[in-house]
């Protein structure tokens, strides 16, 4: 027997990866049973339809005539298959099907950068097509052979499966007094009647908007929501706001890029939704509030310490923007019992540390001895697994040196950076 049809919808698991977040696994679900032994990774086929910016246009200098953002279509490669629950996770015969897909740091991502705008956005569209190889089929629960799926395309981000945000509420928001609405996401310890720290997460200029998975999977913000992260600080609070626009911006036409080290015309609402957030749970140690941030998130992180220095336990500004220039000697002064740890790479063209990181560590270490850095020739992959095509390791842009900070690699003298913020106290 052939030509029978099974008729599915599917749904992704998405998981934060060092260069981002990355669709890892589609989950179908089929009108029917299908029998677990018939199901393999070699016979399907997925290929992934999205949204992209026209880096190749702007590669050739074409892009005054040529779409920003054009539609690119790849194969992606099945790793494993086999019937499920509705979560993913194997089981016997059943109507879910899992694919495990090949993913890096160039293939499977949901997000699209529009360099112009400098921000991410979910691909629209993001659409994965799923068909059975040539001469594959299934079986369904009495025995008949499938030959043919119809699986519904459309990705659904809304409703996909975020496995390291379980534990985390991304759906809140925040009213200043100042009329900034800032969305944010919050993850809480475990309740043990014991006062608990709060680290606090300012992202870059890419995960700005309404949306807080953009801002928790873009950096790898998940990290500190694992348990390594969570051991090392017996338990903390973490909490993400995002900014609607930038953190730099500084005036209400929305100038932000060309920022001469001047407050953001969000410091006030931040500062209060920070605020807010600690009065509301009381088991937070206000004694070991703890703020940072890359690039346009480390250049908040200054911003809030230099105008709030009595508040904060300890710092870490990563690839930070602030420019130096624009800081006074008495902010130098007010923030040098502050303990702060300066995370940048040399070969940062984005964030230049000659203007930004070197001038101003210069001046603190001249009235401080609560100084650290961990200062990265590049940024490359530290795990083994992706490579280029001589096969050293894949490099990153020099400007993502806050992957260093979340997979734990930050040392001084042999200080773990993660074990010393542990550590702080006001």
């Amino acid at each position: 027997m052939g030509n029978k049809k099974l008729v599915g919808i599917q749904n992704v698991v998405v998981e934060g990866m060092d260069w981002g977040p990355s669709v890892t696994k589609t989950i179908l679900k089929f009108d029917e049973v299908v029998t677990r032994d018939c199901v393999s990774a070699d016979k399907f086929k997925v290929v992934e339809t999205k949204e992209s910016f026209n880096w190749k246009a702007l590669a050739e200098g074409k892009m005054e005539n040529a779409a920003k953002h054009i539609t690119i279509e790849t194969q992606r490669k099945v790793l494993k298959a086999y019937t499920c629950n509705e979560n993913g996770e194997k089981s016997l015969d059943s109507e879910y099907i899992a694919l495990e897909l090949n993913y890096g740091p160039e293939e499977g991502t949901p997000f699209c950068y529009d360099l112009f705008v400098g921000n991410n956005t979910i691909c629209s569209p993001y659409d994965l097509t799923v068909s059975l190889n040539k001469k594959s089929t299934l079986k369904d629960a009495k025995g008949n052979e499938v030959d043919l799926i119809q699986v519904n395309k459309t990705i659904n981000f809304d409703d996909a499966i975020y496995p390291q945000l379980q534990n985390v509420d991304t759906t809140l928001s925040f009213n200043g007094v100042q009329g900034h609405e800032f969305k944010y996401a919050s993850f809480e310890p475990y309740s043990d009647g014991q006062k608990h720290p709060l680290v606090i997460w300012l992202h870059g200029a890419g995960e700005g908007g309404h949306d807080p998975h953009l801002n928790t999977l873009g950096n790898k913000v998940t990290a500190l929501y694992g348990e390594e992260f969570q051991t090392v600080m017996k338990g903390a609070y973490i909490l993400a706001p995002q900014c609607p626009t930038f953190w730099m911006e500084f005036d209400e036409k929305g100038s932000w890029m060309d920022n001469p080290g001047v407050d953001s015309i969000y410091l006030a609402d931040l500062k209060q939704l920070i605020d807010t957030y600690v009065e509301a749970h009381k088991d937070i140690d206000r004694d070991r509030i703890l703020v940072g941030g890359c690039s346009n998130g480390g250049y908040m992180t200054m911003d809030l310490i230099m105008n709030y220095p009595d508040y904060f336990a300890a710092a870490y500004p990563i690839c930070e923007a602030y420019a130096d220039a624009g800081i006074k000697d008495e902010q130098i002064k007010a923030i040098k019992n502050i303990p702060i740890w300066f995370i940048y790479a040399e070969n940062d063209t984005t964030v230049p540390p000659a203007k930004y990181e070197e001038p101003t560590i210069s001046r603190l270490q001249k009235v401080s001895k609560n100084i650290h850095t961990s200062i990265f020739k590049d940024v490359h992959d530290t795990t083994g697994l992706y490579k280029d095509k001589d096969g050293n390791a894949y490099q990153y842009m020099g400007h993502w040196s806050w992957l260093y900070f979340f997979n734990n690699e930050c040392k001084e003298n042999g200080i773990n950076m993660w074990k010393w913020l542990a550590e702080q106290h006001r």
